[in-house]
Parts: C-alpha cells; sequence; structure tokens
C-alpha cells in the first residue's frame, strides 16, 4: 500500500465474535441416548435443513443443529435472509484451511458446552451432513474420532490433502456416503473416490448411489434412519415416522 506521505503501514487484528445458532431436541431421562448432530449446506439455517430429515430426527435420539459460524447474505426471489456457512473459499487453499481449522475447533467446543449443560453423556455420536456440510463433516469426524462415531456424508467429499494424518491411523468411524447420480453441483466420481479413500484407509465406508441431483428428496433421510438405526443400536424406524413439511 502506497500513500503519499510515504507512511509505513502495519496490519493488525481485533477478535470479533457474535453468537451462532445451534437448535436442539434432547430426550429427556435418557442422558445417555446417541446424540445426532445435523450439519447445513452452504447459505442454509438449522431450521430449514431439519425438515429434510423427520425419520432421521425420530429414531429416539438427541438432536442438535449448529449453523455455521460463518454468516453470509442470501438473496432469493422471496427477499433477503440470513444463512451460513462452514468455511470460506477464495479459490485458495489458505482462507479455506484457516476458515475449516476455525470451525472445526468451534463445532467440537459448542458441543462439548452444550453436553456439559444440559447433562448429557451420549453413548455414540453422529453427523448427517449435504453438500458444505458433508464436506466439513468429513475433516470435523476424521479429525475428533473420540467425538463422532458415525457419519452421513450426502451430496459432499472428501478433501484428503485436509485429513491425511487421519487417514494414516483408521480409527472407529464408519460413514455412510449418499449422493445423487445426477449431480451436477458435485460429481457422483468424487463420492466414488471419498469412499475408496476411506475403505483404502481402513474404514467401514458404504456407498450409495440414488436418485436425483444435488438435492434432499425424502430418499436421503428414509437412507440415513435406517443405517443410523444399524449403527446406533437404535430400534429400525417405522415407514412413515416422522413429520416432513
Amino acid at each position: 500500500m502506497t500513500d503519499p506521505d510515504h507512511r509505513r503501514w502495519h496490519t493488525a487484528s481485533h477478535p470479533f465474535t457474535v453468537p451462532v445458532p445451534l437448535l436442539l431436541s434432547l430426550r429427556h431421562g435418557r442422558p445417555d441416548a446417541p446424540l445426532v448432530v445435523f450439519c447445513h449446506g452452504m447459505g442454509e439455517t438449522p431450521e430449514r435443513f431439519l425438515e429434510h430429515w423427520p425419520m432421521t430426527c425420530a429414531l429416539g435420539v438427541h438432536v442438535a443443529a449448529p449453523a455455521g459460524p460463518f454468516a453470509r447474505e442470501e438473496r432469493t426471489p422471496g427477499g433477503v435472509r440470513i444463512g451460513h456457512a462452514w468455511y470460506l473459499y477464495d479459490g485458495g487453499d489458505r482462507a479455506f484451511r484457516d476458515s475449516l481449522a476455525v470451525s472445526t475447533s468451534w463445532f467440537h467446543d459448542a458441543l462439548a458446552a452444550m453436553e456439559a449443560e444440559h447433562g448429557l453423556r451420549p453413548r455414540m455420536r453422529a453427523l448427517v451432513g449435504h453438500s458444505q456440510g458433508a464436506y466439513f463433516g468429513y475433516v470435523a469426524a476424521l479429525e475428533r474420532p473420540d467425538r463422532i462415531q458415525a457419519l452421513v456424508a450426502a451430496a459432499g467429499r472428501l478433501k484428503t490433502s485436509f485429513v491425511r494424518e487421519a487417514l494414516s491411523r483408521p480409527g472407529p468411524l464408519e460413514a455412510l456416503i449418499l449422493h445423487g447420480e445426477d449431480d451436477s453441483a458435485v460429481d457422483p466420481e468424487a463420492a466414488r473416490r471419498s469412499h475408496r479413500a476411506l475403505t483404502e484407509a481402513g474404514y467401514r465406508s458404504e456407498l450409495r448411489l440414488l436418485p436425483g441431483g444435488h438435492g434432499l428428496p425424502p430418499d436421503r433421510d428414509t437412507a440415513a434412519a435406517g443405517w443410523l438405526a444399524r449403527v446406533l443400536d437404535l430400534p429400525s424406524p417405522r415407514p412413515g415416522s416422522g413429520t416432513r413439511r
């Protein structure tokens, strides 16, 4: 930066924090019930995201749905709303890595604080992520195998260069990868590569290619609910359980 008075300029920073929404639905009297955490896609909100997962939410689990910590303005035909994101991307890796590290640390701290506040001791934890939330979910789950034991990644992909250490020491994580056969936003081949990377590293991974594109039709919820019931050792979901708005 130049200045007519030949000043010397330095960069500085100062912390800026804002509250981040987190929706909860708890199984009262069951502090040890499994916890399922839902991570929305870019620009979405927890409320809108949960509408797609009625069967999964009806499994008899604690439900947590945090917003991504990076707020963003979303312009829609109905007006402007505030959505959220899990990381920042400018075409390079630096902002991507830095923001993902911030959000991953915040995510695990937020869950730990929520569990402590409500006296929860979940015997297992699962993460359900879609699109950017699935991308984030891979990192959050692989980096903290002590915190997340099951991952449902819908319409996302695993960036292996960000989790090389985790892939070198496989843990107990199980993963279900759901992807639309006609997804034009994230190529289905990315889901196949993610599945191969996990299985070759020694993780238990299942890939299901389903009809449709990048969205969340009801069959994603049906697949996730059935798989999570098995992995979390819960009663199988009944057809039609939950309410899809």
